[in-house]
């Protein structure tokens, strides 16, 4: 009988919230967390996870085809999110190893509620006004000016599962709302549904929208959408929030457009490079809000990932040559 080995792998909240996840997989073998370094090379990366035949992973390390060229025995991999990102599934195929994913429904309103969340907090400077009455400088308050959300231009960039349900969150402001879709995936028959929501060109949501959301899946045709060139097409004072890719935004260009006024605030739960370290120049300016990584850190959604990631496992396991030949004649 195989002997299961399982590296949870850059996931700080698989098992940990929800208990049982983790209990369930040790009842199929020997379960390990590995915390590494996101860029980890394929061949250290493929050492340090010798003798393990099963991994669940978070949206890092990558595992990359010099990864499974180094890889003993290597049978699933469950993403504990949504996206193939950080996956070469060419690769995965080759070496004959199977890849899954959490439903992107999962994540779906936990994202796409964080998303606003963190927009509106910056945008009427929450966390700043917050930290001054701790601070004891509750008169202070007069500093902490913020704008409207009602009858102001929207606009999401990527409207797939997670940008079509901000688009709607959105449109409870009373305006319709612009959406650009770099790889339309809407949801079938989802602009029937939603007439206030209209379909443009990237320039024309740039160059009218006060609030942007973004929601591209990451791909060589959009890293670095959003750049000096495109920031440059952007209404004056519009602000940004991005919960999708951190790559989708050249970050040097926003930090230049902020500083000089033509973008009034970024808000960001993903990053190029994560984790994010506090040296980084966005958290020394009050334009940006900064979070980190926990647009998913719902109790609904993280016990939906949990439980998939755990499913995919137990139908992998029961998959093997052993139990499909003592079953093959079970009617």
């Amino acid at each position: 009988m195989t002997e299961y080995k399982i590296a949870v792998v850059n996931s700080s909240s698989f098992g940990q919230v929800f208990k049982e996840h983790w209990q369930e997989l040790e009842e199929i073998g020997t379960v390990d967390r590995f915390m590494v370094d996101p860029n980890i090379p394929g061949s250290e990366l493929a050492e340090k996870l010798r003798g393990y035949n099963i991994i669940v992973s978070s949206v890092t390390p990558f595992f990359k085809k010099d990864f499974f060229d180094n890889k003993d025995e290597l049978l699933l991999i469950s993403r504990h999110g949504i996206g193939y990102n950080n996956i070469d599934l060419k690769a995965a195929k080759e070496h004959g190893t199977k890849v899954t994913i959490v439903p992107p429904l999962v994540e779906r309103n936990a994202v796409a509620e964080n998303a606003l969340t963190n927009l509106m907090a910056l945008v009427r400077q929450t966390g700043a006004a917050a930290q001054r009455v701790k601070d004891d400088h509750y008169e202070d308050r007069a500093q902490f000016m913020g704008h409207e959300f009602s009858d102001k231009q929207f606009g999401v960039v990527g409207c797939g599962n997670i940008g079509s349900r901000v688009a709607e969150l959105f449109s409870f402001f009373g305006k319709d709302v612009m959406v650009t879709d770099p790889d339309p995936h809407a949801p079938e028959g989802w602009f029937e549904k939603h007439p206030n929501i209209k379909r443009v060109e990237l320039d024309e949501l740039l160059a009218n929208c006060d609030y942007i959301s973004l929601n591209a899946s990451l791909n060589a045709t959009d890293q670095h959408m959003i750049n000096a060139e495109t920031l440059n097409k952007a209404k004056k004072g519009v602000f940004f929030v991005n919960h999708a890719r951190g790559a989708l935004i050249d970050e040097e260009a926003m930090l230049d457009a902020v500083k000089a006024g033509k973008v009034g605030g970024y808000a960001a739960d993903t990053m190029e490079v994560e984790p994010v370290r506090a040296t980084h120049p966005f958290l020394s300016d009050e334009h940006f809000l900064i979070t980190p990584h926990t647009s998913a850190y719902t109790y609904e959604c993280l016990h939906g990932m949990g439980e998939k990631c755990v499913s995919d496992v137990k139908n992998m396991v029961s998959d093997t040559p052993l139990v499909r030949e003592l079953t093959k004649n079970v009617k």
